[in-house]
């Protein structure tokens, strides 16, 4: 690696890890945070073509991932969220799948995901293989010089939050201070109720995600009464809505939107329900 590019590499794994970003175990073989990635045209799922990277965009991403898999699911449900939540903004997502796949397939699960992106067609792995892709489904971003910023291969428990909070890092929004904030809010110790209403939230994201509502409901409401944050408010008010319950969901939302008038979901819950 040239002298510029470790000196980027250090600087983005700084950037990211002191903002409570981890620089995770090498998803890509073949290439290192710094390196300046080839930009290959590649076919577009149901015809035309487009670029892997954008020459305009501050953040460029792009997800590696397979059909008929569950995370690979979750990932582009996670990303179609946001893209709307960053519409506007100079960020460009893709997706990549093999050719191998049946062309059904892939569509089925697109579908199933509600992604809108551009979904590319590596023709023969030859993407695959020039970056070594290790897992799937996994995340990469650049810069607009086209260098790897970051990857992150799919994770149950914050993978949007660490993905949101690599772009926002990357478009200067946040500095390493308040990602840490976000992410960390107490820096709460094993045992603190901080961190057992965190415990319950992600185990009731988890059972959510698993189609387990009930479970999912539970969970959250103990979460809730130990430490009530927006993420939970507005999970509660999924799970309602997704039950046909808006009348029930829609305060839900609006006191997560109290505690953080940008949450996602309560924002997305409360249009849902408005329909």
């Amino acid at each position: 690696m040239s002298s510029a590019r470790q000196l980027f590499a250090w600087w983005m794994a700084g950037a990211l890890a002191g903002a409570g970003l981890p620089v995770v175990a090498r998803a890509f073989s073949n290439v290192a945070i710094g390196d300046r990635l080839a930009n290959p045209r590649l076919p577009r799922l149901g015809g035309g073509a487009a670029e892997l990277l954008s020459g305009s965009a501050t953040v460029s991403l792009f997800v590696f991932f397979r059909p008929e898999q569950d995370r690979s699911l979750e990932a582009l449900k996670t990303l179609a969220r946001l893209q709307q939540e960053f519409a506007g903004k100079p960020v460009r997502v893709v997706a990549v799948v093999s050719d191998g796949w049946p062309e059904e397939a892939v569509q089925a699960l697109v579908r199933e995901a509600g992604f809108g992106a551009p979904v590319l067609v590596d023709a023969g792995d030859a993407l695959y293989g020039a970056l070594g892709v290790r897992l799937h489904p996994v995340v990469g971003l650049c810069d607009r010089q086209q260098r790897l910023a970051a990857y992150e291969p799919f994770r149950q428990v914050n993978f949007a939050e660490i993905i949101r909070g690599r772009i926002r890092v990357m478009l200067g929004e946040a500095t390493a201070a308040e990602m840490a904030r976000v992410l960390e809010p107490e820096k709460a110790t094993t045992g603190s109720p901080a961190a057992e209403a965190r415990r319950y939230f992600n185990l009731a994201r988890m059972l959510w995600t698993r189609k387990n509502a009930g479970k999912a409901l539970e969970a959250v409401k103990r979460s809730l009464a130990i430490a009530p944050t927006a993420p939970a408010w507005a999970l509660q008010g999924q799970i309602l809505a997704a039950g046909g319950d808006c009348r029930a969901a829609t305060p839900l939302f609006e006191q997560a939107l109290k505690i953080d008038p940008t949450e996602p979901v309560a924002i997305e819950g409360l249009k849902g329900c408005a329909r």
